[in-house]
């Protein structure tokens, strides 16, 4: 027992005595004694060494006024020689900060002068970090809980492995020379430049907004996102866009490495504060900011042919040139495959001029959702001479591809949305909704008599990516696309189905009684997968492959018969959630009432 106490004891005093040492003897203070030791024997005069002795480790503080809020840096603490020229060859914390021309530093008379005093500037500016940690481990924002760590120096320990290498390079700092150097093209930023041009080349600004810069409304303003989040945040959220948020519908890039890095650091740059301008200064700048000027180009006539522009301009010379520019250069390429390049997310537009006419192109370019109500395509404030001039280049696109077997055309035509498997998961069916059919579905597939699914793939899906590839293929070669994809992925032929006993036309007159009615069983009944706003997001949608429909697309509702709808709602869609409603008790009358109640939000816009 007296062992036990004498042990417990001793463990305590060492414990204490620990903390003692701790607590009273920094680092920090050995750090300054060294310098001091070592600037004395630098000493060219014996006044200069009589001032070092004079001096005795202290906490160094800087109160940095002018840049935001107020700072506290503490960092010549332990970095006490860092406007040391001396200790230039020295290692960290005594290194000297280097001096350097690109950073505004001169050289007059064989001595430097700092462009970026530490008097003014402090450390935190630049650098980021916790000013007032006293331990390498606060002071360089190790801990994960500090939203500031060293740009480009610290990767905390929460960070995924993966990308703690990827995270460290003095690349990074140029985010916060963004903070005062806004002017696009900054010789000392070339990073950020890099990043700004991917921002243009990927699209990303026809989603999201950047105060001064673009103007997207479909996805998170990125105004201040350099402000709120961390750069491994912004490098997870750039490569793995459903990392952070499972219902994103952001694209992955495949990005380069160093692409990524330059999209993250020019985010990281975006806090929404340029240290530079006053408040009255920023606001003056926003009232001011001009609109870019269309740039003269040439013009077409309303058959599409096209004519010179009275302004003689280079960008005027061919509307067409124009149109494959802005199209494969900028942005549609993005997103969407034409000719070799392939952005794997939209549709390929590389014979667009087939299946699509001047007026659809015009009006989805402006509004991508009036013609497609679930399309994920941003709306793009270009010019209308450019959305002339794209619509003629796209129009121009007239060169079928080859189909000279039935899987020559489902390679070329299908696999893109439908999978090279047929189980609807090809390169873009994620960003698609409704999502491309699962042809691997013998339930759903085996149900549809072969004229059905003709019909579907010569006259398209309205409102849907389907598009009618009657004006592509002749009926010959669309027979042989069905046979090819039974006999390839269904692999079960088309069953004969009992005749379902459903009417040719909605018995049930829409009155305001029978759309009331209608509303009420569709809350009962239809709710949970088509949601309260028949949307097609009900709470339930999230687990239902394929998606619930969107009863809200009207180019769906109105493309489908009354007696499609009937048959859909009362026997249930083979090889999908939607059930037989017969089974549950309800009539052609109920169903005549739902009908009318979907109709009634889904009338023609006059």
């Amino acid at each position: 027992m007296r062992l036990a106490l004498a042990i417990a004891s001793l463990l305590i005093l060492v414990i204490h005595g620990l903390v003692f040492y701790d607590q009273f003897f920094h680092k920090w203070e050995k750090f300054q004694t060294a310098y001091f030791d070592q600037a004395k024997v630098m000493a060219k005069s014996e006044s200069e060494r009589a001032a070092l002795d004079g001096r005795s480790p202290r906490i160094e503080q800087i109160l940095v006024t002018q840049f935001g809020e107020m700072r506290v840096d503490r960092c010549t603490t332990c970095h006490i020689s860092a406007d040391d020229p001396r200790f230039e060859k020295y290692a960290h914390p005594l290194k000297a900060h280097p001096f350097s021309a690109a950073l505004g530093d001169k050289e007059i008379n064989g001595k430097w002068e700092r462009r970026h005093k530490f008097s003014d500037f402090g450390c935190t500016v630049c650098h980021d970090g916790q000013g007032r940690g006293l331990k390498e481990y606060y002071g360089h924002g190790k801990d994960h809980y500090w939203p500031d760590p060293m740009l480009g120096y610290v990767a905390q320990d929460t960070w995924r492995a993966e990308y703690k290498p990827k995270l460290v390079g003095k690349g990074y700092m140029e985010a916060n020379c963004a903070q005062c150097h806004t002017e696009e093209n900054f010789a000392s930023t070339p990073t950020i430049t890099k990043g700004r041009q991917l921002f243009f080349e990927k699209n990303c600004y026809g989603c999201h907004r950047i105060e001064g810069i673009s103007n997207g409304t479909l996805a998170p303003d990125l105004s201040e996102v350099g402000k709120k989040f961390k750069v491994d945040y912004l490098w997870e959220s750039v490569v793995d866009p459903r990392a952070n948020l499972a219902t994103s519908v952001m694209p992955k890039f495949n990005l380069t490495d160093d692409e990524v890095r330059a999209l993250v650091i020019f985010l990281k740059s975006r806090r929404g504060i340029n240290f530079n301008e006053t408040s009255l200064e920023r606001y003056r700048a926003r009232i001011e900011e001009k609109k870019p000027e269309a740039v003269p180009v040439a013009t077409t006539t309303g058959t599409g042919t096209v004519v010179p522009s009275t302004v003689p301009t280079p960008e005027a010379a061919s509307a067409l040139a124009r149109g494959e520019k802005l199209i494969a250069e900028k942005s549609c390429v993005a997103c969407h495959k034409l000719g070799d390049k392939d952005g794997g997310i939209a549709p390929d537009l590389s014979f667009e001029g087939l299946l699509k006419d001047g007026p659809w192109m015009m009006k989805h370019f402006k509004d991508p959702r009036a013609e497609m109500p679930d399309s994920i395509m941003p709306s793009f404030n270009f010019s209308e001479p450019d959305y002339q001039a794209m619509t003629d280049y796209l129009l121009s696109l007239k060169t079928p591809p080859p189909t000279t077997t039935a899987a020559d055309t489902y390679k070329n035509l299908c696999a893109r949305c439908h999978g090279e498997q047929g189980d609807g998961k090809g390169i873009s069916w994620l960003y698609l909704d409704p999502a491309p059919r699962d042809l691997t579905k013998a339930a759903f597939m085996s149900s549809k008599p072969d004229e059905r699914l003709i019909k579907s793939i010569q006259e398209g899906v309205a409102g849907a990516s389907m598009p009618a590839w009657g004006k592509v293929l002749n009926e010959t070669q669309v027979r042989d696309l069905v046979a090819y994809i039974r006999q390839t992925f269904t692999k079960e032929p088309a069953r004969v189905m009992a005749a379902h006993q459903v009417p040719d036309q909605n018995p049930i007159t829409m009155t305001p009684d029978s759309v009331k009615r209608g509303e009420q069983i569709y809350l009962m009944r239809c709710t949970g997968c088509h949601g309260r706003k028949a949307d097609g997001k009900g709470p339930n949608s999230l687990d239902i492959i394929p998606r619930p429909r969107n009863l809200r697309n009207q180019f769906f509702v109105q493309s489908m018969t009354d007696r499609r709808l009937f048959d859909s709602i009362l026997y249930g869609v083979q090889g999908t959630a939607m059930p037989p409603w017969i089974d549950y008790g309800m009539t052609k009358n109920d169903v005549g009432d739902v009908v009318n109640y979907l109709r009634s939000f889904n009338q023609p816009k006059k």
